[in-house]
């Protein structure tokens, strides 16, 4: 199976044109009754100052009983448009995982191509671990956000490998291009090794990209470097 192959199609839901026109109808059927409302409080006299017969106690009451009515069909309007926000704030929250798990399999795609181009072309032994799975969302506390690293041993695992892990927040302070350090560990494994770990965000940056270095202990070359733009 080629690299191209291995590209998965994601599909990005916008808002549909079906929900707009729903969105728009409801608004026009409320401006109707609220009008429509309206007129029949002033044909029955209730304006400020108004006086007669038209005034009458069985014509307020059925004024209130429809004022009433009309302001339940308008809570029902809230409540819908309310679920509808909800459920477009779930669908883009949707998309943006799903762009983070796509742009991570393309680059994980691209490493596994540099890896076996470099196995070709050059006579330096490949590197002992790459970077299977890498992913950030959001934590549970505020300012901060959830690392989630995979790191495996390629082919036929040996021995233990053990290096250091940088991991390295790329973004904008005041206008200025900045890289910041936000987690540098040691690992020992054999296999694989999963990590998750909550790094709280530097105060002031405005994150653009997450780029990932494992640096194998005892071997030469570069480190292993994979990067994911934002998602959040």
């Amino acid at each position: 199976m080629t690299t191209r192959d291995s590209y998965r199609h994601v599909v990005l839901r916008g808002v549909s044109p079906t929900r707009l026109r729903v969105l728009a109808a409801i608004a026009i059927v409320a401006l109707a009754l609220a009008g429509w409302a309206i007129f029949m409080l002033g044909r029955a006299g209730i304006g400020a100052g108004e006086t007669g017969p038209s005034s009458s106690p069985a014509t307020l009451r059925q004024a209130i009983r429809e004022r009433d009515t009309l302001i339940e069909s308008l809570r029902r309007s809230v409540a819908e448009l309310e679920m509808l926000k909800g459920s477009q704030d779930r669908e883009r929250q949707e998309v943006a995982r799903t762009i983070g798990e796509l742009q991570a399999e393309v680059s994980r795609q691209r490493q596994q191509l540099e890896f076996y181009k470099g196995v070709v072309a050059s006579n330096e032994p490949p590197p002992d671990v790459t970077i299977r799975n890498l992913r950030i969302d959001r934590a549970a506390t505020a300012g901060r956000v959830q690392l989630r690293l995979s790191l495996v041993q390629p082919g036929n695992p040996q021995s233990v490998v053990s290096g250091n892990i940088k991991v390295i927040l790329e973004g904008a302070r005041a206008g200025r291009a900045v890289r910041v350090s936000m987690l540098e560990m040691p690992y020992r494994f054999r296999y694989f090794e999963n990590i998750d770990r909550e790094l709280p965000l530097p105060a002031g940056v405005s994150p653009e990209r997450l780029q990932i270095e494992v640096e194998p202990s005892g071997r030469p070359g570069r480190p292993v470097v994979q990067s994911l733009l934002w998602p959040l």
